[in-house]
């Protein structure tokens, strides 16, 4: 592949990565809001975090459980349709089936790595797991049981990565298949991740666990697809090209997002 062909796919895959992890970082605060307003509870929104502006007298354990739950089971809903719909579409020769791709790791990510980031440091969803009493050996399960499926999730997404390629060829190489999935899976995460963490600044480090947990299942896509055998799709034309709209709607509503909750927003 030629550099600048390389690079296209680089970038039309990142647009998607940092529009999906925007999309699915707002479900999840959305629902974190809608829970906490159930108990009528003040809170303040900015651009990274959501605040509870209650004393920690008022906390208790249906709140905490309702409050620190929701975003997660939501992401986990949001998990299932997300790879639903990838799955639905994995032959279609368009690169919008990579948002929702994307959205799926996502998605379990911002699930499961809300588990073991909470059962290591107490935050988040670790709040729940303190007041249900969890002993160290629970959290540490939870920890372990998290993590393994984060990783049986990319060994069991790899052939949809593979196929994201008929967005770009007709025939992808055995030779061809670790340069494709270096420019459409490992660059858009490791810039992405980065690109998500200057966003958000300043971030604890509960959430740059959850920022990074991607990791989890990048790694074993990109290890599941050694080996792999030559991919033929289909004889309709190509053309490898950057998405200038594609790039300029992500900027745009990652500008929109960055700016509109700059100042924090109380409710």
């Amino acid at each position: 592949m030629k550099v600048n062909r390389k690079l296209s796919i680089a970038a039309n895959s990142l647009a998607y990565y940092l529009l999906s992890y925007f999309f699915v970082f707002i479900v999840h605060q959305a629902f974190t809001i809608l829970a906490a307003r159930l108990f009528r509870f003040n809170i303040e929104l900015n651009y990274t975090n959501v605040k509870f502006l209650v004393s920690r007298y008022e906390w208790y354990f249906d709140s905490v459980k309702i409050i620190y739950s929701a975003g997660p089971l939501a992401c986990m809903m949001l998990s299932l349709f997300m790879i639903v719909v990838a799955f639905r579409y994995r032959e279609y020769s368009g690169k919008l089936k990579l948002f929702f791709l994307w959205g799926f790791v996502h998605s379990l990510s911002m699930l499961l790595g809300s588990a073991y980031a909470g059962a290591l440091l107490g935050e988040g969803f670790g709040h729940v797991l303190i007041w249900m009493f969890l002993p160290d050996t629970g959290k540490l399960i939870v920890t372990l049981v998290s993590l393994f499926l984060l990783a049986a999730a990319g060994f069991a997404i790899t052939r949809l990565f593979l196929l994201s390629g008929n967005s770009y060829y007709n025939h992808l190489k055995t030779d061809g298949i670790a340069s494709f999935l270096m420019f459409q899976l490992v660059i858009p995460f490791i810039a992405g991740t980065i690109l998500i963490i200057l966003l958000r600044l300043p971030v604890d480090f509960y959430e740059i666990l959850r920022i990074v947990t991607p990791v989890m299942i990048v790694l074993p896509v990109w290890l599941n697809s050694q080996g792999s055998t030559d991919l033929f799709y289909d004889e309709t034309p190509r053309e490898i090209k950057t998405s200038g709209n594609l790039m300029i709607a992500a900027l745009i509503i990652i500008g929109l997002y960055r700016l509109a909750l700059n100042c924090p927003v109380q409710f």
